[in-house]
């Protein structure tokens, strides 16, 4: 009986709501530590602009459960995922880009 509820603990669901957000941290974390040890800019904005996208189509290729889950709260988790992914995107382009002085 406890084996049904360990084997459930790890949905592909739960993997998935974990680990975006972690992914996320991470990459802010490392966004801000290459800004103060002067990492090129372009490295920083090509990890930003491929990274996300890769995340989305690996989320849905590997974590996504079309069985158990309903697509259409996926589609929607992952049109708010991408909505602010192209905010950020759009801030560092305007950031790195534009003249701020």
């Amino acid at each position: 009986m406890g084996f049904d509820f360990e084997k459930n603990a790890w949905s592909k669901s739960r993997i998935r709501k974990l680990l975006g957000p972690v992914l996320v941290a991470v990459g802010l974390g490392y966004t801000y530590h290459s800004h103060l040890t002067g990492c090129p800019r372009y490295v920083i904005f090509a990890g930003w602009a491929m990274g996300p996208p890769v995340w989305f189509v690996i989320e849905y290729w590997f974590l996504f459960d079309a069985k158990v889950e309903d697509l259409q709260s996926f589609k929607h988790y992952q049109t708010l995922g991408r909505n602010l992914w192209l905010g950020f995107l759009a801030y560092l382009a305007a950031f790195y880009l534009g003249n701020w002085n």
